[in-house]
């Protein structure tokens, strides 16, 4: 990939050729970086483990709790851009820097040019539509990334008499009832197997606008690691619409669907019991007459993540 850049049009558009390049097929840093072939060996004593988990920590943190809050300042319109460029350089640096060594290299560099020519923008549209494109390339990046990382590793980690009973948090008063909204249909392949919903299109109307101008959208499906039986899929695009409701994940009912415009534009879909006492944006619910299809779904993700690595890819379309 040519990384010389005449102009903040030429990173944005490279950014935006790179992220479609990798929508669909894995990143060759990801595959490069996962079967130990980083051509600087970076690892201590012959070992890239320790490289690979920390970069992947990284780039999760890079996308989410980053390049987010980035793009909700450069559309700050009381904030200059002269100002922005200073937030940009305090925090971009040291993640870019180190992700570029370590696993990284192409988007390295990438973030480099941006910062290079993101002062020279030729107006205020140009420099949003840049942040947002770089948010969005890193976001694919950390699916990739989560996907293939060894969960499995997991198995030697579990908690004494883990099949003791978890006092639930559920408490079903918190509960957010959405009303019938606007069809969907999410498809598992290879699966075969569909499902359809409603969209909480007037519980949260912002949020299912961006979400509806965005579909057809196909999607890498992982299984959450931390809350239960959760999954979730980065989308391709980026949302920073107004909340109007949010629901406790602990609380949610089985086929609800939420929206995780902070952890990378994640398409969530709950299909049993969950642990996590968060409250996270509600998108929609899986209709009840095809909820029970999401238990051999959330069965073959759980494979997937934690042992197969095989690529279930999720289409979301409206019906």
């Amino acid at each position: 990939m040519d990384m010389s850049f005449q102009s903040l049009r030429d990173v944005v558009k490279a950014t935006k050729e790179r992220t479609a390049a990798i929508l669909h097929n894995e990143p060759q840093e990801i595959r490069a970086f996962r079967s130990g072939n980083l051509e600087n060996k970076a690892g201590s004593y012959g070992q890239y483990f320790g490289t690979w988990d920390i970069a992947a920590g990284m780039i999760r943190d890079y996308s989410m709790y980053t390049y987010y809050p980035l793009v909700h300042i450069i559309e700050n319109r009381d904030i200059s851009l002269e100002q922005f460029c200073f937030i940009l350089n305090s925090f971009d640096h040291s993640y870019s820097n180190y992700l570029r060594y370590s696993g990284f290299p192409d988007m390295g560099l990438l973030a480099f040019a941006l910062r290079e020519h993101l002062p020279s923008a030729e107006s205020r549209e140009e420099a949003i539509d840049a942040v947002r494109a770089f948010c969005a390339y890193t976001n694919q990046l950390a699916a990739w990334s989560f996907h293939y990382f060894p969960w499995g590793l997991g198995k030697q980690f579990v908690y004494d008499k883990p099949e003791e009973q978890v006092p639930s948090l559920m408490d079903l008063s918190r509960r957010v009832p959405i009303r019938d909204g606007r069809r969907i249909r999410l498809t598992w392949d290879p699966l075969g197997i569909s499902v359809d919903a409603f969209l909480a299109v007037n519980e949260n109307p912002e949020l299912c606008r961006d979400v509806i101008a965005a579909l057809p959208f196909r999607i890498l499906q992982d299984h959450a690691v931390v809350t239960g039986e959760s999954m979730y899929a980065w989308t391709p695009l980026i949302s920073t619409a107004p909340i109007q409701v949010r629901e406790r994940i602990c609380d949610a009912p089985k086929g609800r669907i939420r929206f995780s415009q902070s952890t990378g534009q994640k398409f969530i879909v709950q299909y049993g019991p969950t642990t996590e006492d968060l409250a996270q944006p509600v998108l929609g619910e899986v209709i009840p007459e095809h909820a029970d299809r999401l238990d051999e779904v959330g069965r073959r993700v759980w494979q997937s993540t934690f042992e197969t690595k095989e690529q279930i890819w999720l289409t979301v379309s409206l019906v």
